[in-house]
Protein backbone atom coordinates (compact mmCIF):
# COMPACT_ATOMS: atom_id res chain seq x y z
CA UNK A 1 0.00 0.00 0.00
CA UNK A 2 1.37 3.30 -1.07
CA UNK A 3 1.58 5.74 2.20
CA UNK A 4 -0.37 9.40 0.96
CA UNK A 5 1.03 11.47 3.55
CA UNK A 6 4.19 12.84 4.95
CA UNK A 7 6.27 11.66 8.31
CA UNK A 8 8.63 14.11 9.94
CA UNK A 9 10.10 13.10 13.01
CA UNK A 10 13.40 15.14 14.86
CA UNK A 11 14.54 11.61 16.86
CA UNK A 12 13.06 8.23 15.81
CA UNK A 13 14.52 4.78 15.12
CA UNK A 14 13.29 3.85 11.56
CA UNK A 15 13.30 0.34 10.13
CA UNK A 16 14.61 1.13 6.35
CA UNK A 17 14.44 -1.43 3.58
CA UNK A 18 16.74 -2.04 0.83
CA UNK A 19 15.79 -3.93 -1.59
CA UNK A 20 17.18 -5.81 -5.08
CA UNK A 21 14.37 -4.69 -8.30
CA UNK A 22 14.84 -8.21 -8.69
CA UNK A 23 16.24 -11.42 -6.77
CA UNK A 24 20.37 -11.44 -6.59
CA UNK A 25 22.94 -11.63 -4.06
CA UNK A 26 23.13 -10.56 -0.26
CA UNK A 27 26.68 -9.11 1.02
CA UNK A 28 25.87 -8.34 4.84
CA UNK A 29 24.80 -10.75 7.50
CA UNK A 30 21.94 -10.09 10.13
CA UNK A 31 23.41 -8.17 13.00
CA UNK A 32 26.22 -6.26 11.05
CA UNK A 33 26.57 -2.94 11.69
CA UNK A 34 26.51 -1.16 7.99
CA UNK A 35 28.05 2.45 6.76
CA UNK A 36 26.04 4.22 4.07
CA UNK A 37 28.67 3.52 1.37
CA UNK A 38 28.40 -0.39 1.89
CA UNK A 39 27.37 -2.27 -0.93
CA UNK A 40 24.60 -4.25 0.97
CA UNK A 41 22.82 -6.55 -2.02
CA UNK A 42 23.71 -7.27 -5.55
CA UNK A 43 21.51 -8.53 -8.76
CA UNK A 44 22.65 -8.27 -12.61
CA UNK A 45 19.55 -6.95 -14.90
CA UNK A 46 19.07 -9.35 -18.02
CA UNK A 47 20.39 -7.87 -21.24
CA UNK A 48 18.12 -5.40 -22.88
CA UNK A 49 17.77 -5.12 -26.81
CA UNK A 50 17.80 -2.22 -29.05
CA UNK A 51 16.37 -1.77 -32.97
CA UNK A 52 18.74 0.80 -35.12
CA UNK A 53 16.63 1.79 -38.35
CA UNK A 54 19.50 1.82 -40.60
CA UNK A 55 17.89 2.75 -43.55
CA UNK A 56 15.73 5.52 -41.83
CA UNK A 57 18.80 7.24 -40.62
CA UNK A 58 20.86 6.79 -43.52
CA UNK A 59 17.87 7.80 -46.22
CA UNK A 60 18.45 5.04 -48.41
CA UNK A 61 16.38 2.00 -49.50
CA UNK A 62 16.08 -0.98 -46.96
CA UNK A 63 17.64 -3.28 -49.96
CA UNK A 64 20.87 -1.23 -50.01
CA UNK A 65 21.84 -0.96 -46.77
CA UNK A 66 24.47 -3.72 -46.38
CA UNK A 67 26.81 -1.50 -48.45
CA UNK A 68 26.46 0.82 -46.11
CA UNK A 69 27.22 -1.57 -43.18
CA UNK A 70 30.37 -0.98 -40.84
CA UNK A 71 29.74 -3.78 -38.80
CA UNK A 72 29.21 -7.30 -38.84
CA UNK A 73 26.77 -9.92 -36.67
CA UNK A 74 28.53 -10.71 -33.17
CA UNK A 75 30.60 -7.46 -33.22
CA UNK A 76 30.88 -5.57 -30.09
CA UNK A 77 29.82 -2.06 -29.96
CA UNK A 78 30.37 0.87 -27.57
CA UNK A 79 27.69 3.68 -27.69
CA UNK A 80 28.58 6.15 -30.32
CA UNK A 81 30.52 3.37 -32.38
CA UNK A 82 29.78 4.09 -36.34
CA UNK A 83 27.39 1.16 -37.12
CA UNK A 84 26.69 2.32 -41.08
CA UNK A 85 27.65 5.76 -43.03
CA UNK A 86 27.40 7.24 -46.54
CA UNK A 87 28.37 10.14 -47.99
CA UNK A 88 31.96 10.31 -46.55
CA UNK A 89 32.64 13.26 -44.23
CA UNK A 90 30.34 15.08 -43.34
CA UNK A 91 27.81 12.74 -44.93
CA UNK A 92 24.15 10.75 -42.73
CA UNK A 93 25.91 8.23 -40.03
CA UNK A 94 24.20 5.36 -38.00
CA UNK A 95 25.45 5.28 -34.38
CA UNK A 96 24.93 2.90 -31.64
CA UNK A 97 22.89 3.89 -28.79
CA UNK A 98 24.20 1.59 -26.23
CA UNK A 99 27.15 -0.84 -25.41
CA UNK A 100 26.28 -4.23 -26.46
CA UNK A 101 26.89 -6.41 -29.51
CA UNK A 102 25.14 -6.77 -32.57
CA UNK A 103 22.85 -9.45 -32.97
CA UNK A 104 21.03 -9.29 -36.60
CA UNK A 105 19.87 -7.28 -39.46
CA UNK A 106 17.13 -7.69 -41.72
CA UNK A 107 14.40 -5.11 -43.02
CA UNK A 108 17.29 -1.69 -42.97
CA UNK A 109 17.86 -2.44 -39.55
CA UNK A 110 20.33 -4.01 -36.92
CA UNK A 111 19.40 -5.35 -33.77
CA UNK A 112 21.66 -4.75 -30.65
CA UNK A 113 21.97 -6.52 -27.47
CA UNK A 114 22.98 -4.71 -24.16
CA UNK A 115 25.62 -5.86 -21.79
CA UNK A 116 24.25 -7.11 -18.68
CA UNK A 117 24.18 -4.09 -16.10
CA UNK A 118 25.03 -4.88 -12.41
CA UNK A 119 22.94 -3.17 -9.77
CA UNK A 120 24.50 -2.88 -6.18
CA UNK A 121 22.20 -1.34 -3.28
CA UNK A 122 24.27 0.36 -1.05
CA UNK A 123 22.82 0.51 2.98
CA UNK A 124 22.93 4.67 2.62
CA UNK A 125 21.70 4.70 5.98
CA UNK A 126 24.48 3.68 8.83
CA UNK A 127 22.72 0.99 11.33
CA UNK A 128 22.28 -2.84 12.10
CA UNK A 129 21.20 -5.13 9.90
CA UNK A 130 17.33 -6.77 11.38
CA UNK A 131 16.66 -8.44 8.59
CA UNK A 132 18.39 -10.38 6.00
CA UNK A 133 16.64 -12.08 2.90
CA UNK A 134 18.86 -14.75 1.20
CA UNK A 135 18.24 -13.01 -2.31
CA UNK A 136 15.89 -9.95 -1.71
CA UNK A 137 18.15 -7.43 0.39
CA UNK A 138 17.83 -6.31 3.87
CA UNK A 139 16.26 -3.90 6.18
CA UNK A 140 18.48 -1.56 8.50
CA UNK A 141 17.34 -0.16 11.82
CA UNK A 142 18.94 3.42 12.00
CA UNK A 143 18.20 6.01 14.41
CA UNK A 144 18.10 9.62 13.41
CA UNK A 145 16.05 12.46 12.31
CA UNK A 146 13.52 11.11 9.57
CA UNK A 147 11.44 13.02 7.07
CA UNK A 148 9.54 11.53 4.71
CA UNK A 149 9.22 13.42 1.52
CA UNK A 150 5.85 13.86 -1.07
CA UNK A 151 8.27 13.74 -4.25
CA UNK A 152 11.58 11.94 -5.58
CA UNK A 153 13.12 11.99 -8.73
CA UNK A 154 14.38 8.45 -7.89
CA UNK A 155 18.39 8.89 -7.14
CA UNK A 156 19.98 8.65 -3.91
CA UNK A 157 22.60 9.90 -2.27
CA UNK A 158 24.88 10.81 1.30
CA UNK A 159 26.46 14.18 1.86
CA UNK A 160 26.77 17.24 4.39
CA UNK A 161 23.39 18.71 5.16
CA UNK A 162 23.60 22.53 3.79
CA UNK A 163 20.55 25.35 4.08
CA UNK A 164 21.29 28.22 1.83
CA UNK A 165 18.17 30.19 2.29
CA UNK A 166 16.86 31.81 5.22
CA UNK A 167 13.19 30.88 5.10
CA UNK A 168 10.64 28.44 3.44
CA UNK A 169 9.34 30.91 1.14
CA UNK A 170 12.46 31.50 -0.89
CA UNK A 171 13.88 29.75 -3.22
CA UNK A 172 17.20 28.84 -4.06
CA UNK A 173 18.76 30.93 -6.40
CA UNK A 174 21.97 30.68 -8.42
CA UNK A 175 23.64 32.66 -5.96
CA UNK A 176 23.38 30.05 -3.25
CA UNK A 177 25.38 27.77 -5.21
CA UNK A 178 29.23 28.87 -4.76
CA UNK A 179 32.00 26.55 -4.42
CA UNK A 180 31.24 25.58 -0.92
CA UNK A 181 28.32 23.66 -2.20
CA UNK A 182 30.53 20.72 -3.96
CA UNK A 183 29.70 17.75 -2.63
CA UNK A 184 26.93 18.93 -0.64
CA UNK A 185 23.44 18.17 -0.11
CA UNK A 186 21.28 21.67 -0.13
CA UNK A 187 18.29 23.18 1.19
CA UNK A 188 16.14 25.52 0.09
CA UNK A 189 12.17 27.04 0.27
CA UNK A 190 9.84 26.53 -2.27
CA UNK A 191 11.65 25.76 -5.51
CA UNK A 192 14.07 26.45 -7.97
CA UNK A 193 14.86 27.44 -11.57
CA UNK A 194 16.35 25.60 -14.57
CA UNK A 195 19.68 28.18 -14.44
CA UNK A 196 20.10 27.01 -10.61
CA UNK A 197 19.82 23.68 -12.10
CA UNK A 198 22.56 23.90 -14.63
CA UNK A 199 24.19 25.55 -11.70
CA UNK A 200 24.39 22.81 -9.03
CA UNK A 201 25.07 20.11 -11.73
CA UNK A 202 27.97 22.50 -12.25
CA UNK A 203 29.21 23.06 -8.67
CA UNK A 204 28.81 18.95 -8.73
CA UNK A 205 26.04 19.40 -5.44
CA UNK A 206 24.88 16.23 -4.34
CA UNK A 207 21.45 16.33 -3.93
CA UNK A 208 18.82 19.20 -3.55
CA UNK A 209 15.81 19.26 -0.84
CA UNK A 210 13.18 22.16 -2.24
CA UNK A 211 9.11 22.38 -1.14
CA UNK A 212 7.93 21.77 -5.03
CA UNK A 213 8.73 21.95 -8.41
CA UNK A 214 6.74 22.70 -11.61
CA UNK A 215 5.48 19.74 -13.28
CA UNK A 216 8.08 21.12 -16.47
CA UNK A 217 11.00 19.94 -14.50
CA UNK A 218 10.02 16.26 -13.44
CA UNK A 219 11.68 14.94 -17.38
CA UNK A 220 15.14 16.98 -16.58
CA UNK A 221 15.35 15.68 -12.80
CA UNK A 222 14.13 12.43 -13.30
CA UNK A 223 17.27 12.57 -16.09
CA UNK A 224 20.19 13.78 -13.00
CA UNK A 225 22.63 11.49 -11.51
CA UNK A 226 21.76 13.04 -7.94
CA UNK A 227 18.71 13.07 -5.80
CA UNK A 228 15.96 15.92 -5.35
CA UNK A 229 13.41 15.48 -3.16
CA UNK A 230 10.19 18.12 -2.21
CA UNK A 231 8.34 18.55 0.79
CA UNK A 232 4.88 19.27 -1.11
CA UNK A 233 5.01 17.06 -3.64
CA UNK A 234 4.87 18.44 -7.53
CA UNK A 235 3.91 21.91 -7.12
CA UNK A 236 5.85 26.03 -6.03
CA UNK A 237 4.72 25.57 -2.39
CA UNK A 238 6.90 26.94 0.25
CA UNK A 239 8.55 24.01 2.08
CA UNK A 240 6.70 23.23 5.50
CA UNK A 241 7.82 24.85 8.40
CA UNK A 242 8.77 21.86 10.30
CA UNK A 243 10.37 20.51 7.60
CA UNK A 244 12.46 23.80 7.25
CA UNK A 245 13.01 24.32 10.98
CA UNK A 246 14.23 20.84 11.37
CA UNK A 247 16.69 20.30 8.49
CA UNK A 248 17.74 24.23 9.47
CA UNK A 249 18.49 22.59 13.38
CA UNK A 250 20.58 19.72 11.34
CA UNK A 251 22.70 21.95 9.35
CA UNK A 252 26.04 20.64 8.41
CA UNK A 253 25.90 16.98 9.36
CA UNK A 254 25.84 13.90 7.10
CA UNK A 255 21.97 13.04 5.68
CA UNK A 256 21.07 10.35 3.62
CA UNK A 257 18.35 11.00 0.92
CA UNK A 258 16.39 8.54 -1.50
CA UNK A 259 14.20 9.84 -4.11
CA UNK A 260 13.22 6.45 -4.09
CA UNK A 261 9.22 6.24 -5.30
CA UNK A 262 7.33 2.79 -5.42
CA UNK A 263 3.17 2.90 -6.00
CA UNK A 264 2.28 0.63 -7.90
CA UNK A 265 4.21 -2.67 -6.74
CA UNK A 266 4.76 -1.98 -3.17
CA UNK A 267 5.27 0.92 -0.69
CA UNK A 268 8.36 3.44 -1.04
CA UNK A 269 8.32 6.89 -0.74
CA UNK A 270 11.47 9.32 -0.49
CA UNK A 271 12.81 10.51 2.45
CA UNK A 272 15.44 12.35 4.31
CA UNK A 273 17.46 10.90 7.40
CA UNK A 274 19.81 12.60 9.45
CA UNK A 275 22.03 9.93 11.39
CA UNK A 276 21.87 10.68 14.76
CA UNK A 277 22.60 8.53 18.71
CA UNK A 278 20.03 6.86 19.62
CA UNK A 279 18.38 7.95 23.24
CA UNK A 280 15.95 5.36 23.60
CA UNK A 281 14.12 5.60 20.74
CA UNK A 282 11.67 3.01 19.84
CA UNK A 283 11.77 1.64 16.52
CA UNK A 284 9.24 2.72 14.01
CA UNK A 285 8.29 1.50 10.17
CA UNK A 286 7.88 4.09 8.22
CA UNK A 287 5.75 2.65 6.44
CA UNK A 288 2.95 2.06 8.83
CA UNK A 289 -0.46 2.65 7.45
CA UNK A 290 -2.27 5.66 9.52
CA UNK A 291 -4.74 4.47 12.01
CA UNK A 292 -7.68 5.84 14.54
CA UNK A 293 -4.94 7.90 17.16
CA UNK A 294 -2.23 8.94 14.53
CA UNK A 295 -0.95 12.38 15.32
CA UNK A 296 -1.21 14.16 11.85
CA UNK A 297 -0.84 18.04 10.81
CA UNK A 298 -2.51 19.32 8.07
CA UNK A 299 -0.43 20.74 5.47
CA UNK A 300 -2.48 22.51 2.98
CA UNK A 301 -6.58 23.41 2.41
CA UNK A 302 -8.86 25.64 4.85
CA UNK A 303 -6.82 24.11 7.98
CA UNK A 304 -3.01 24.66 6.98
CA UNK A 305 -1.36 24.22 10.12
CA UNK A 306 -3.52 22.57 12.25
CA UNK A 307 -3.19 19.75 14.02
CA UNK A 308 -4.57 16.65 15.70
CA UNK A 309 -5.90 12.92 15.74
CA UNK A 310 -7.13 10.99 13.22
CA UNK A 311 -10.42 10.11 14.66
CA UNK A 312 -11.56 8.03 11.62
CA UNK A 313 -10.50 6.40 8.51
CA UNK A 314 -13.69 5.84 6.25
CA UNK A 315 -13.67 3.35 3.72
CA UNK A 316 -13.74 4.16 0.05
CA UNK A 317 -13.67 7.82 -0.78
CA UNK A 318 -14.32 10.85 1.52
CA UNK A 319 -16.36 13.86 0.05
CA UNK A 320 -14.82 17.13 0.48
CA UNK A 321 -16.77 20.48 0.83
CA UNK A 322 -15.24 21.24 -2.62
CA UNK A 323 -17.24 18.35 -4.34
CA UNK A 324 -14.07 16.88 -4.44
CA UNK A 325 -13.97 12.28 -3.71
CA UNK A 326 -10.44 11.18 -2.57
CA UNK A 327 -9.26 8.74 -0.64
CA UNK A 328 -8.76 10.54 3.27
CA UNK A 329 -9.21 10.72 6.95
CA UNK A 330 -11.48 12.31 9.78
CA UNK A 331 -9.37 14.54 11.75
CA UNK A 332 -10.23 15.43 15.55
CA UNK A 333 -8.69 19.03 15.61
CA UNK A 334 -9.27 19.28 19.26
CA UNK A 335 -12.42 21.96 20.52
CA UNK A 336 -15.20 19.18 19.20
CA UNK A 337 -13.64 20.22 15.54
CA UNK A 338 -14.19 17.27 13.02
CA UNK A 339 -12.76 17.90 9.42
CA UNK A 340 -12.20 15.38 6.49
CA UNK A 341 -8.80 16.00 4.98
CA UNK A 342 -7.11 13.81 2.15
CA UNK A 343 -3.66 11.74 2.33
CA UNK A 344 -2.05 14.04 0.54
CA UNK A 345 -2.82 16.92 2.48
CA UNK A 346 -1.58 15.44 5.99
CA UNK A 347 1.56 15.30 7.63
CA UNK A 348 2.35 12.39 9.87
CA UNK A 349 3.59 13.31 13.59
CA UNK A 350 5.26 10.81 15.25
Amino acid sequence: MFIPYSVVNPLITVRIPRRLPRPGEVLVRLGETVEPARIVAQTVEPADFCIVDVARELNVPVKKVKAYLKVERGATVSEGDVLASRGGLGGQVARAPINGAIMGSGRGRLLLEAEPQTVQIAALVPGLVVEASATDGVVIESTGAFMQMGWGNGKEAFGVLRVVVRAPRHPIRTKHIDAAAQGAILVGGSHFDEETLEQAIAMQVRGIIVGGIPPSMIPRLEALEFPVVTTEGISMAPMSQAFFDLLRSLDGREVSVSGRMRHRWGTERPYVMVPMPARGAAPVNPETPLVVGSRVRVLRGPYTGASGVVSDIPKGLIQLETGARLPGVQVDLGGKEFVLVPFANLERLL
